[in-house]
């Protein structure tokens, strides 16, 4: 049976500019389960990336706060750890993958440095080790010719390379959590569903759960069980992925699954 992993409770978070405030999420409520995957779907500005950088408590004091709301990873507040405490848990236990790999990499050091760098933040261990583990994550997440991508720089590689890349950081030590902020968007549709079957492989070794962050509904339908709909800094719909699209009751998921609908329509 399923025990609750994440829960966000009634979550509220605000930008400032100059002395305006903005509303970003508003009393945000969900529950991820243990090996569940979840998606959150919304167009650009409905506030999906601010509730993966809430949750990763990685917003900037300067550009914004959460107001009110909580966090609970395993049933305790992470909003109330310490830096230490988070940084424990953040890259341990919780991984990402953001959008765009190439800012997220280094660009002067060399991938395999990065990966280890990952490693020995959390799990030390002698450099043979340190090296074995690490093309042994290339490999795992499907990359080819390892021993080069160990040696290679972000530039010297493709997009699809670097997200699995970055897919290998973010599992260096066997998170129980993924969440994946609009992680394929930048890669064309063949590489993207190649990501996407490679998160879930991963998913059923590592036993992990997935917060799958998208604009993209057709993502959620073939890779999420339950759904979350966001507009505007707030959830108007959730339940079972099938039952939203098949009977969506909020006028705003009746748009996204109209464009679904007639995506193919405007390829033609």
């Amino acid at each position: 049976m399923n025990t609750s992993l994440l829960e966000v409770k009634n979550l509220s978070v605000e930008y400032w500019r100059g002395k305006e405030k903005i509303p970003a999420l508003r009393n945000i409520s969900l529950r991820l389960n243990t090996q569940e995957t979840l998606g959150i779907v919304g167009e650009s500005g409905s506030g999906k990336s601010t509730l993966a950088l809430a949750i990763l408590r990685l917003i900037s004091s300067q550009e914004g706060r959460v107001t009110q709301g909580e966090v609970l990873w395993k049933g305790k507040n992470v909003l109330s750890f310490s830096f230490e405490e988070f940084r424990k848990l953040r890259g341990n236990e919780i991984g990402i993958v953001f959008q765009d790999p190439f800012s997220s990499l280094n660009p002067v050091h060399t991938l395999g440095k990065q990966i280890e760098e990952a490693i020995l933040v959390h799990n030390p261990c002698p450099p043979k080790e340190l090296r074995e583990k690490t093309i042994e994550l290339f490999q795992r997440v499907r990359l080819d010719d390892a021993e080069r991508i160990y040696h290679s720089y972000p530039h010297q590689i493709s997009g699809g390379q670097r997200q699995r890349v970055l897919i290998a950081m973010a599992i260096a030590n066997r998170p129980e959590l993924l969440i994946c902020d609009e992680a394929t968007t930048a890669l064309d549709v063949t590489i993207q569903k190649e990501i996407l079957e490679l998160l879930l492989r991963l998913q059923s070794e590592l036993k992990m759960a997935i917060l799958l962050i998208t604009h993209h509904l057709g993502i959620v339908a073939h890779y999420s069980s339950r759904v979350s709909v966001l507009q505007r800094g707030e959830i108007v719909e959730e339940g079972n992925t099938q039952e939203v699209l098949k009977t969506p009751q909020h006028a705003y998921t009746q748009e996204l699954l109209s464009s679904l609908v007639n995506e193919p329509n405007r390829r033609s």
